[in-house]
């Protein structure tokens, strides 16, 4: 009996922890090879195709299909269990873009085919990413680690492969050839599912028996959810605002920014590397420091930190001062996220999580060619100064309003209520069956 309470206290802790670490060793891997496709795709379908549109047009259905079918799919989410939803999502996008490949070797790829795998490999990546993050919480609690330190440590991976990533593809596309990088895209994705598969037991859910007509019920019980819980809805709201915000700076703000006054395309990229390295950092003192802040102090306070940076923007200032206004704005900006992860983790009824993030995820999606295309409008008929201007008084007007929602108070109490666990909520259960 002692021996067995011994080998409990000492093995059971390191069991426990390998889950959460058997996840961000997954996702680092399948993001890596995700990151890498950003470049070997478009390459791919230009060189085929050699038409410029018809590349842009897969790109667009690509981006489009992912976020309707992620949107559509929320409720598989809650119907199959975080991780057989990760597995199926992982799954499918290393088989479409596996396809692609193989399929142009024995010469049976064209364009409406071609269409239809890049489809695949992207269209449950909304899904796929909801059953991620809905794994967190129970894999950072039997690790004994903060949610803070768990989501944060999931987006510092994201970061990580987004800013790695497309040079690699790059490289990968110049010295192996499209076709190898499709291909290591899809044994990283192939991994990442067996990693689920056989290293993580948490987030299994029962098979249940529904009715036929009970998926849009599943829908409609989502958006009810989401439109009733005011803490929620505050916090998509601003979210997809700042998503909106976000992608005009970066899309269309930097690009011009860069362009017209630094003059070279190589601006643009120390730019956004700065951005992204000041991202990182940011996100790791959220991991390391995260838990013991206020959330709400936190997620107003950077708010405010970066509507100011971006205002100091418009004095288009030299390359070196930019980059440096750009890396402590990554910096300011990075907890917003795992931080918003964190309250869906902790508001949303643990049955009802995959299909209320995707639909948070799939608005903020749709935020970001609108917020481009105003901005796009902005600079033409404002100039860039007063465009830069305009989106940071826009951002500042938002962090008011949050300041001024009683909603996201409840930031702070949610998470002093069950520090480390998603939990399902009575009250939301029993809004639901009204």
């Amino acid at each position: 009996m002692l021996m067995s309470i011994r080998m409990t206290s000492l093995g059971f802790p390191r069991r426990r922890r390998w889950g959460i670490h058997a996840l961000l060793g997954a996702v680092a891997v399948s993001s890596l090879g995700e990151a890498m496709m950003v470049v070997a795709v478009p390459w791919f379908v230009l060189k085929t195709t050699g038409s410029v549109a018809q590349t842009g047009i897969v790109v667009a259905i690509g981006a489009v299909t992912s976020g309707v079918v992620g949107f559509v799919a929320g409720p598989l989410v809650d119907r199959w269990g975080f991780r057989a939803m990760a597995v199926v999502a992982y799954a499918v996008g290393g088989l479409g873009a596996a396809c692609i490949p193989l399929l142009y070797a024995l010469d049976a790829l064209d364009f409406p085919t071609l269409a239809l795998l890049v489809v695949a490999a992207n269209a449950l990546d909304v899904p796929g990413g909801a059953a991620v993050t809905g794994l967190v919480p129970e894999l950072s609690e039997a690790a004994g680690m903060p949610l803070e330190r768990g989501n944060a440590l999931l987006t510092g991976i994201h970061q990580v492969a987004q800013l790695c990533g497309p040079p690699l593809g790059g490289a990968g596309v110049a010295l192996l050839g499209t076709h190898s990088v499709l291909l290591l895209d899809a044994i990283a994705c192939g991994l990442a599912a067996l990693v689920f598969l056989v290293c993580i037991s948490a987030g299994r859910r029962a098979a249940e028996r529904r009715p036929a007509g009970a998926y849009l019920a599943d829908l409609r019980s989502g958006l009810r959810t989401l439109r009733r819980h005011r803490l929620l809805r505050a916090v998509a709201i601003s979210g997809t605002a700042f998503n909106a915000l976000d992608s005009g700076l970066a899309g269309v703000v930097l690009v011009t920014y860069a362009y017209q006054h630094l003059g070279s395309a190589a601006s643009l990229g120390v730019l956004l590397t700065s951005f992204g390295l000041g991202a990182v950092a940011g996100t790791v003192g959220y991991a390391v420091f995260g838990h013991r802040i206020s959330g709400r102090f936190l997620y107003i306070g950077t708010g405010f930190a970066a509507g100011l940076l971006i205002a100091s923007l418009v004095s288009l200032p030299p390359l070196p001062v930019g980059a440096a206004l750009l890396a402590v704005l990554g910096a300011v900006a990075a907890p917003v996220g795992p931080l918003r992860t964190g309250v869906l983790q902790r508001s949303v009824p643990r049955e009802q999580y995959g299909r209320v993030t995707a639909a948070v995820d799939t608005v903020g999606l749709a935020a970001v060619p609108l917020g481009a295309s105003l901005t796009v409008a902005a600079v033409g008929a404002l100039g860039l100064r007063p465009a830069i201007g305009l989106i940071a008084g826009v951002y500042l007007l938002v962090v008011v309003c949050c300041w001024a929602a009683p909603a996201l108070r409840e930031i702070d109490r949610s998470a002093a209520g069950d520090r480390g666990r998603a939990p399902v909520s009575p009250a939301m259960t029993e809004l639901d069956k009204q």
